[in-house]
């Protein structure tokens, strides 16, 4: 092994190294998330106005993809480096394969946790819970806002939206009265206390 590493010029070496050290990283996220450590920190680039974080939170930039990046920059400029490619064209080629790998992973994270938002929490069984809200939400289904709210016996924020001719503000008590959509909830205001159900 020795040997192998030290046959590698310096930009073989930092390539290798780089697939190498972040494919390990790769396969221990793995293995935490299979044992159910699995935080992605999804919002530890950027905000949650982010354009690249969908309803689901997940950031083009986060943990796993950076990790996924780094993989395919290193096995990419390896790869292309020991193929006769220059150093030059192989960083190139090694830049764009690590982004490819990125966006996939980003792609598969995002199917995985849409499965998971829609498939583990049912929205009608939050009809007729009093929640509060959470971001404003626009008057007459203009726009969705959000609401905070117990569902399936978890503290949920959900998107929401009301047909009330004014905008709910932030912090007044809503009470859920059916859904928009699949992942929308339908709310009024009201005087009930929060958690009380109708």
């Amino acid at each position: 092994m020795a040997e192998w590493w030290n046959s590698l010029v310096g930009l073989q070496q930092f390539f290798y190294g780089t697939g190498i050290l972040f494919s390990v990283i790769l396969v221990l996220q793995t293995v935490m998330m299979l044992f159910g450590v699995h935080h992605d920190m999804p919002h530890d680039v950027g905000g949650a106005g982010d354009s690249g974080s969908d309803a689901t939170g997940i950031h083009v930039l986060s943990v796993r993809t950076i990790v996924a990046f780094f993989v395919g920059f290193g096995w990419g400029g390896a790869a292309t480096l020991s193929g006769g490619v220059g150093p030059v064209l192989s960083i190139l080629l090694a830049t764009l394969t690590g982004t490819l790998f990125m966006l996939g992973v980003f792609w598969l994270m995002k199917c995985l946790f849409a499965l998971r938002y829609s498939g583990t929490l049912n929205y009608d069984t939050a009809v007729g819970q009093v929640g509060s809200v959470y971001m404003a939400i626009p008057p007459e289904e203009t726009g969705n806002g959000q609401i905070e709210v117990m569902i399936q016996g978890r503290l949920q924020v959900l998107p929401a939206c009301t047909k009330a001719k004014e905008k709910i503000p932030t912090r007044t008590k809503v009470r859920v009265i059916g859904t928009a959509d699949p992942q929308t909830l339908l709310v009024e205001t009201t005087t009930e206390k929060e958690g009380e159900v109708k």
